[in-house]
């Protein structure tokens, strides 16, 4: 099956961009024989994505090519690379005031000199290790702002690349980049299998509790689209525990209690903490007045459908609710009042109402 197709050449051809000139020759050539256009005649898509990946392929097989792509990745531009004239060729050239026999000398150490010589050697390998230690950190840390920068503006295919650049044991955001990558992998490449791969290895890395409640988070809504709702909820929990203001995970546990498990007390719990961070939250008063009105809790339903009503006026299910407990009040007026607007804002279900129980006539 032809790969997605993304502005990053190695998804294309649907290899990782450290693999070999000949994984990359193989991956373009199975592509290219199932949509070669003599295979697909007349298949515009087809065409489109056969000009893709040779296009992908002519670069990324040109190893200068691919240098030039690789760079313009990872920073969005490329210098230009120009040679300085006023240097020329390098040439060894002896002294010719030195004698030959001064080359030719045998040369004898003492041992002080044997022992500072090792001493020199030891301090410029540690020189070495230090400053390599330091410019790896550097660089892993540098291609992971670029990566939070680009995924920021919505450029997720490059700051995925970037990301990955900066996956290294030297890397202090290791965690977070394992994170915002299994976020690009679940939200946008829809990938469950790298998004739990990316999951592992950020909890390997030992987060911090804030990144830990979101990767639980995440975590939990891959499981909750696999249809494992308990476990869902049981992750939602932990994120929770760990950041007490991770709204969006309270609101995934209302969710599973409203409406898998109908549990309508407790999301009704979830609902109100969801008030108490944000008074202004209108689908947590919303969901509320649903979760009361299954308990046949009309007149809290309504006091929370009015909630709702002082920030938003335009939803037609918020009046159908509240028309239903009134009904159950026997409140009529106020019950037919509400079926009507809801039937204007596009409600089907209110029109059966407006016959049956408020006895209007209902012209198309």
């Amino acid at each position: 099956m032809a790969p997605t197709y993304y502005d990053n050449y190695y998804q294309v051809l649907g290899v990782d961009h450290k693999a070999s000139p000949r994984a990359i020759q193989k991956a373009f050539h199975g592509l290219a024989k199932e949509l070669h256009p003599d295979k697909n005649p007349n298949n515009h898509t087809a065409a489109e994505k056969f000009k893709r990946i040779t296009e992908a392929y002519v670069v990324l097989s040109d190893p200068k090519k691919k240098s030039r792509y690789d760079l313009n990745l990872r920073y969005g531009a490329v210098a230009s690379l120009r040679t300085n004239p006023r240097y020329g060729r390098y040439t060894s050239r002896r002294n010719p005031r030195v004698s030959r026999s001064f080359y030719q000398k045998n040369q004898t150490f003492s041992k002080h000199a044997k022992i500072g010589g090792a001493v020199a050697i030891v301090a410029i390998i540690l020189v070495i290790a230090v400053t390599t230690f330091f410019m790896t950190r550097y660089n892993a840390g540098f291609d992971f702002q670029k990566g939070l920068a680009n995924y920021h503006n919505q450029r997720y295919s490059t700051a995925y690349f970037n990301l990955e650049e900066s996956i290294s044991p030297l890397n202090p955001y290791l965690a977070a980049a394992h994170l915002l990558m299994a976020e690009i992998s679940f939200s946008q490449q829809k990938n469950l299998n790298l998004t739990r791969k990316h999951l592992k290895k950020a909890y390997q890395a030992k987060p911090s509790d804030s990144i830990n409640a979101r990767l639980l988070y995440l975590e939990g809504k891959v499981d909750n689209l696999d249809g494992n709702y308990e476990t869902a909820y049981q992750l939602f929990q932990k994120s929770t525990l760990l950041l007490p203001g991770l709204d969006s995970a309270t609101y995934k546990m209302a969710e599973i209690d409203l409406f898998v498990f109908e549990r309508f007390d407790r999301a009704l719990a979830h609902f109100k903490t969801l008030v108490q961070h944000n008074p202004k939250n209108h689908e947590a008063f919303l969901a509320s007045a649903y979760c009361h009105q299954k308990l046949d809790q009309h007149e809290k339903a309504i006091t929370q459908i009015d909630a709702f009503l002082l920030l938003r006026t335009d939803v037609g299910m918020a009046h159908y609710i509240k028309a239903i407990s009134a009904q159950a009040l026997n409140w009529s007026e106020i019950s037919c009042t509400n079926y009507l607007e809801a039937n204007r804002l596009g409600v089907n279900a209110a029109k059966d109402s407006l016959i049956s129980y408020c006895g209007l006539t209902i012209t198309p």
